[in-house]
């Protein structure tokens, strides 16, 4: 019989990144955060660990957050930038650990 472990975190990774809300979305922007950067192809789910800044703007507000990504399979750093390059609304990664 094997023994399994679901303690396993699974991959995951960590950044800070500023992303854009449309004035006017459904829901609060922590949760419109959540929901566009889940979008990233491969991506299991994305908490938000700590908003770091806001600034809003006429049709949109970026917000910086720093982010708990867990991915569906392993990813260096560099797929983790490009997956989360194709996210609409994200105008930048300060970070990825």
């Amino acid at each position: 019989m094997a023994i399994t472990n679901d303690n396993d975190p699974g991959p995951t990774a960590t950044a800070v990144v500023t992303i854009r809300i449309p004035c006017g979305a459904d829901s609060d922007l922590v949760t419109d955060a959540e929901e566009r950067l889940s979008r990233a192809e491969n991506i299991d789910t994305v908490t938000i660990d700590e908003m770091r800044g806001i600034d809003p703007k006429l049709s949109a507000t970026a917000i910086i957050v720093s982010i708990t990504l867990r991915w569906t399979t392993t990813m260096t750093d560099a797929e983790v930038s490009r997956r989360l390059a194709e996210v609409p609304g994200l105008e930048s990664i300060e970070q990825i650990r």
